[in-house]
């Protein structure tokens, strides 16, 4: 028998609707939401080692960008004054731009604490320009001031007395400039926190979709099992009131195909073994029924037979020989071949019976097995329906060709 079987649009729906994955509609999460990340990472249940490594990877990129800074404007100043007659030596230069560009680094911290506090756009932009703005001319004045006192100390005309006055011709030189600065740091801070966000918003999609795409092959391995189980236990009845004897042998003969299935129960691939080993107690089965009436063959590459198949694909198909090919014949014969083709290992399965008639629908093993190929292979596999030769059925079906890999619990 024939369970309807849910379309993919059909299956994604009702997950959707489930009160477990439900989640009430709401506006777009605006960049101001996500103070949970800094320029570093989550923080939220962040990997705190993982943290300190970038933490101080950040600390030498700033200090390496504000060094690399000084080096090169000590070299324009140095060969600038050479031009104009009044030259200057690298060891007065080098120092004094260090103070000014490390005082840079030094602020830019807080800079980014304040930019993740108060970002510049979201329910109370108002406010939070009205604190960056403040923030810049803060930042503004401290690092003069502090490029001012290290002067002090160390340049020859800069003194205690005439600090004041220093400060000030250099808050005019320089507030242009540290205004720039502060809005390049304020600016980097959000691309680089954005980045962050945006990653791990694609990461979370992406293991989201991976859990779909692993519930909905759940799905149908619960049905194609059921399945299964009902086609057999309805050839058992039918034996039941013809050959008493041969329906008790096809319920052993059941009991043992069960116990092989439990065997690889939640897995989705499987050795081919495996499967051969499936298929053989299900052709027990079909041969109590059947007796001499039926023929299989079963050609099989020796290099394929620990390649890896989804668990429970070569029943359905062979099935369905049985079933629409020739059940209600009483007769034929099933060709089964499994070989490498490059890459690709492919399988057929071939039978004589009446063929392909007008409007003929898949039923739940064949829709199954086709819909649990695309979600495990995507467009790397092929599966194909046709009439063979002379009457009967061509079932072909190619996947990625990829030795089964053994763990300790197997």
């Amino acid at each position: 028998m024939s369970a309807p079987l849910l379309s993919d649009a059909d299956f994604l729906t009702t997950l959707r609707n489930r009160p477990s994955l439900s989640r009430t509609p709401a506006q777009p999460e605006p960049f101001a939401q996500t103070g949970e990340y800094s320029i570093l990472g989550l923080t939220r249940a962040a990997d705190q080692a993982a943290i300190r490594g970038r933490q101080v990877g950040f600390t030498l990129v700033v200090f390496g960008v504000a060094t690399i800074i000084a080096v090169l404007y000590s070299i324009e100043r140095y060969f600038y004054s050479r031009l104009v007659g009044d030259p200057v030596s690298l060891t007065q230069l080098v120092p004094a731009e260090l103070i000014f560009t490390y005082s840079w680094a030094l602020l830019t911290p807080l800079v980014m604490f304040v930019a993740k506090r108060f970002p510049v756009w979201g329910h109370q932009r108002a406010r939070n320009w009205a604190v960056q703005l403040g923030a810049m001319v803060m930042f503004v004045v401290v690092h003069v001031a502090i490029f001012s006192v290290a002067m002090a100390g160390m340049a020859a005309g800069v003194t205690l007395a005439n600090l004041p006055q220093f400060f000030g011709q250099s808050l005019l030189s320089w507030t242009v400039l540290d205004a720039l600065v502060f809005c390049v740091i304020v600016i980097i801070h959000h691309a680089v926190v954005y980045y962050r966000v945006s990653k791990d918003r694609a990461l979370r999609a992406s293991q989201l979709e991976a859990r779909l795409a692993q519930a909905q092959l759940q799905m149908l391995r619960m049905q194609l099992q059921p399945h299964f189980l009902f086609n057999t236990l309805h050839s058992i009845s039918a034996l039941m009131h013809k050959d008493v004897r041969r329906a008790d042998s096809m319920v052993a003969a059941l009991s043992d195909l069960l116990r092989m299935s439990l065997q690889n129960i939640g897995a989705q691939e499987v050795p081919l073994q495996s499967e051969l080993d499936f298929l053989q107690r299900y052709m027990e089965i079909m041969s109590i029924r059947f007796g001499d009436r039926l023929r299989v063959s079963l050609d099989v590459d020796p290099e394929t037979r620990d390649a890896r198949v989804p668990n429970l694909f070569l029943q359905p198909l062979v099935e369905n020989s049985f079933r629409h090919g020739f059940g209600d014949l009483g007769q034929g014969s099933i060709a089964i071949s499994v070989r490498r083709e490059g890459d690709m290992l492919r399988c057929d399965v071939v039978d004589d019976g009446r063929g392909l008639r007008s409007g003929h629908k898949e039923g739940v093993g064949l829709a199954s097995t086709r819909q649990r190929l695309a979600h495990l292979y995507g467009d790397r596999h092929a599966f194909s329906l046709r009439g063979a030769p002379g009457e009967g059925v061509h079932v072909t079906m190619a996947i990625p060709f990829h030795p089964y890999e053994r763990t300790a619990a197997d």
